[in-house]
């Protein structure tokens, strides 16, 4: 029945779309980069499985954004977005394209279909970092949502199609639905005080439904080819298969923005109750947070404190976590020269592990050219060749983009 209200309300948006003339536009912007990368991971960091060196050497890729829409004569909007990357590393021929969003929408409601975020996600709120709130994050999966605006409320409804590698749930037999996990959000505004929920229902995935693997991690490629055609939203690491709920209220009073929240995965059986303050006096703004965690496991409450000044040229970044009694802390800070050049710099430690830094430059050549020189350190791997906050690569990288 959900599957069928769904197809039933598409059919009908776009049907009246087609069948109304209007106004059309197609806007296309790109950008292309190319650099060399000298790093040279060291033992520890090829060990860490989510390390990803991928830009070792000399690189280079273009990528065209496309944009379509039509202002119909019924009032409507009807769009579609995609990305075209032109080439890559390997001049191969093979033009791919990716990120494709069509949608629908009115003044008050919306429905979109793609590459595009889920309900859930869409107006959840969190007060700091809650071990409770682990909804699923759109991360290349394919989904249906819709939207609409009464008042000072908002909601989204939305459902997944398909995985991240392409699946459809549907085109695997395993499965009988034609879509999976159910994700509701609504956020509400009234004066000062904003209330925000969400809602995702536990996963149809289940991984005995995969094809076996004879030497696990290892698959032959008749085995690959088997694991790609099948349905699995977890692989890229972004998509909770869990139930979860989480309602939060946010309000500003006397300058200080305070968030209160609860969230819980059912399925874990983990609860978060939560409260953040942010206070802004002069140049500074300080964040705290401080999260009551309750469940399987007996996990340890999280805290965090963040400060960041941000003056005229000069920026800099303080963040200390507690995570689950782990620390984790940074110290970034960038200073804008002029005339085009800007310096960073950053320490960080995200593992109690070793600590990683890096410092760069940037200079705006204008129309759209920057050229980017940078020295990063992360000897354990933990950041994943992407240090600090404008995830820089380790080694030495000296890179020249265009955007236009």
């Amino acid at each position: 029945m959900k599957s069928i209200l769904l197809a039933t309300t598409a059919l009908v948006a776009f049907a009246g779309a087609a069948a109304a003339d209007g106004h059309t536009s197609i806007t296309f912007s790109g950008n292309t980069e190319f650099g060399f990368n000298d790093s040279d991971p060291s033992a520890t960091a090829l060990a860490n499985p989510d390390y990803n060196d991928d830009e070792q050497g000399f690189y280079w890729n273009t990528d065209i954004d496309v944009t379509m829409s039509a202002t119909l004569d019924n009032g409507l909007t009807a769009s579609t977005s995609f990305e075209i990357d032109i080439v890559n590393d390997t001049n191969n021929g093979n033009i791919s394209a990716d990120e494709w969003v069509a949608s629908l929408e009115s003044e008050n409601a919306g429905i979109f279909i793609g590459d595009t975020s889920f309900a859930a996600e869409t107006h959840w709120v969190s007060a700091g970092d809650m071990e409770g709130d682990s909804f699923s994050e759109a991360d290349g999966e394919n989904a249906v949502r819709g939207d609409v605006n009464i008042g000072p409320v908002s909601a989204s409804v939305s459902y997944v199609i398909s995985d991240s590698d392409g699946t459809i749930i549907s085109d695997d037999a395993a499965y009988d639905d034609d879509v999976d996990q159910l994700s509701f959000g609504m956020s509400a505004e009234f004066g000062v005080v904003t209330i925000a929920a969400a809602y995702q229902e536990e996963s149809t995935f289940d991984a005995a439904n995969l094809p076996p693997v004879a030497i696990p991690g290892s698959p032959t490629d008749a085995e690959q080819a088997a694991l790609d055609a099948a349905y699995d939203p977890t692989g890229n690491g972004d998509f909770n298969t869990d139930e979860v709920f989480g309602i939060s209220v946010a309000g500003t009073f006397a300058g200080a923005t305070v968030t209160v929240a609860y969230a819980e995965e059912t399925n874990a059986d983990e609860q978060s109750t939560g409260v953040k303050i942010a206070y802004p006096f002069g140049p500074v703004t300080a964040t705290a947070y401080y999260v009551s965690e309750d469940g399987a496991g007996d996990p340890e409450d999280n805290y965090g404190l963040n400060v960041a000044y941000a003056d005229g040229p000069i920026a800099v970044t303080a963040d200390y976590q507690d995570d689950q009694g782990t620390e984790k802390w940074s110290l970034e800070g960038s200073y804008d020269v002029g005339n085009g050049l800007s310096v960073f710099a950053g320490v960080l430690n995200d593992n109690e592990g070793d600590e990683d830094y890096y410092v760069a430059a940037t200079y705006d050549l204008g129309g759209g050219a920057e050229l980017l020189v940078s020295y990063a350190e992360d000897d354990d791997g933990d950041n994943e060749d992407e240090i600090g906050a404008d995830e820089y690569q380790a080694g030495t990288t000296v890179e020249l983009s265009f955007a236009f």
